[in-house]
């Protein structure tokens, strides 16, 4: 199934389109109002066919500017991820189980889950311990409540989402110089400060991705 849908947007050229940064904000800018419709269209299917999104947040913070390219960028990364979540559940559920059930990934995401419920989601969705669109059909195999997943995944992806529009405008707008390193370095601070609270949050909690193990093999 996937294949097919790989197949399908790699025919139209929709693939090439997303990787090519220069080529993709040109048909944005192109298509005036329909550029929203279309920025989110293409990260749906980004995320469909397994392809990183942070090159279509910052052509969004490029475009959009920071407050209307977090906003679009959030959306669009919401919905495709509750799309491929329900892809996973509804549609390629059997399919998805035959060929990634016995992954190490599948399994502690599973066991996470059933050990520490959206704890783990949260913790997964901050510290990049799995890649992000991978775990979207990942988490849609497992018993996580669809709203639980969607509204978690959309909170803890704005602090990202924000940072890298918010210095992709920046770039574009001020060109490299020292007031630009100065911001960078802020934000990168800033990112690896939230991650290491999600880590410190997740020991409080007892939330360990190999903590689900322990727990099954006791």
């Amino acid at each position: 199934m996937f294949c097919v849908l790989a197949g399908v947007f790699h025919h139209y050229g929709l693939t090439d389109l997303i990787t090519n940064f220069h080529h993709l904000q040109d048909v944005i800018r192109q298509s005036g109002m329909f550029g929203y419709t279309l920025y989110i269209l293409l990260f749906i299917v980004a995320a469909l066919c397994l392809i990183p999104g942070s090159i279509l947040v910052i052509v969004g913070g490029v475009l959009f500017g920071p407050v209307a390219g977090t906003l679009i960028s959030l959306v669009a990364a919401t919905v495709a991820s509750a799309l491929s979540f329900l892809l996973a559940r509804w549609l390629g559920r059997d399919l998805l189980l035959k060929y990634v059930g016995h992954t190490t990934m599948f399994q502690t995401i599973e066991k996470g889950i059933a050990h520490s419920g959206v704890d783990f989601l949260i913790l997964t969705r901050l510290v990049p311990l799995f890649p992000y669109n991978i775990q979207n059909y990942a988490y849609g195999l497992t018993a996580i409540p669809f709203w639980s997943f969607t509204v978690i995944s959309a909170a803890t992806t704005l602090p990202g989402i924000f940072i890298y529009t918010l210095m992709s405008h920046e770039l574009a707008s001020e060109g490299i110089s020292w007031a630009f390193i100065g911001k960078l370095s802020v934000a990168g601070l800033a990112l690896f400060a939230l991650v290491q609270a999600a880590k410190a949050w997740a020991r409080y909690k007892h939330v360990d991705p190999s903590a689900p193990h322990e727990c099954a093999d006791k």
